[in-house]
């Protein structure tokens, strides 16, 4: 924990900044532009995919992804939003730590980054889309052939929640919490470019909340339906996929 981060937050949060750590933190990391060159990558999701009896490629990565993103965006996304907090996380900037079986478990900073002012919604996630984001899905969809359409929707699926929580928090007329929703409503980027984070997540009448875009882990035998899959069930032709294990559970 870094407690300069976490004194910005209400007490009962203040531990999502656990997995951010300084330079003089003594847990072993690698450098994200390492960590995120094809042959490391690669070993990462193999080591990864031994979690599971018979990895898929494109779901192993995919599991690993959201792993990634969760520890990443939580914190960085909810200092931004709640304290205008900007924290250096481009690759050429962190080390990423590591667990045992190589998934990623905390960041470590070259400092505490810095309060900025912020003009408009788009400026406020430019650098942690560009800066991280972007080269991490490219990244990963090279290494696995998982399309990089997937990978923005896991990011996405965890900035909605994370904008979500914010909500609760501040209220929906806070400005960091404005700012988020105007960007995940916005199709491009002022320059015109595409805005991959557009709408990650879509509610029924009823509230029910599901992902735009499929993850992809019922390609896992052994991994039901995410909680909010846009798939009713596991397509048969996954559950007919493998004749030497139990179909794997489906939701409804």
């Amino acid at each position: 924990m870094i407690p300069a981060l976490a004194s910005l937050l209400p007490a009962k949060l203040a531990g999502i900044v656990d997995p951010l750590v300084l330079a003089d933190d003594p847990s072993p990391a690698i450098s994200g532009r390492e960590l995120f060159d094809q042959r490391r990558i690669k070993q990462c999701l193999t080591a990864f995919g031994r979690n599971y009896k018979e990895p898929d490629a494109q779901a192993v990565a995919t599991q690993w992804s959201k792993w990634h993103f969760s520890i990443v965006l939580t914190p960085v996304l909810a200092l931004n939003i709640v304290a205008d907090r900007q924290l250096p996380i481009a690759l050429d900037e962190i080390g990423v730590l590591l667990s045992p079986d190589s998934r990623t478990q905390g960041l470590r900073l070259p400092d505490s980054g810095s309060t900025v002012h912020f003009d408009n919604a788009h400026q406020r996630f430019a650098r942690i889309v560009e800066g991280h984001l972007a080269p991490v899905v490219s990244a990963l969809s090279q290494a696995s052939t998982l399309p990089s359409k997937v990978l923005w929707s896991n990011a996405g699926n965890v900035v909605e929640n994370v904008v979500a929580e914010c909500a609760s928090w501040l209220g929906d007329e806070h400005r960091g919490v404005r700012d988020a929703r105007a960007f995940l409503a916005s199709r491009t980027w002022p320059d015109g470019r595409k805005n991959e984070l557009f709408e990650p997540i879509r509610y029924s009448g009823t509230g029910t909340r599901r992902r735009r875009i499929c993850c992809l882990r019922y390609r896992m035998d052994s991994l039901p339906l995410c909680k909010s899959c846009p798939l009713d069930r596991i397509p048969q032709r996954a559950v007919n996929r493998s004749s030497n294990q139990a179909p794997p559970e489906v939701l409804s």
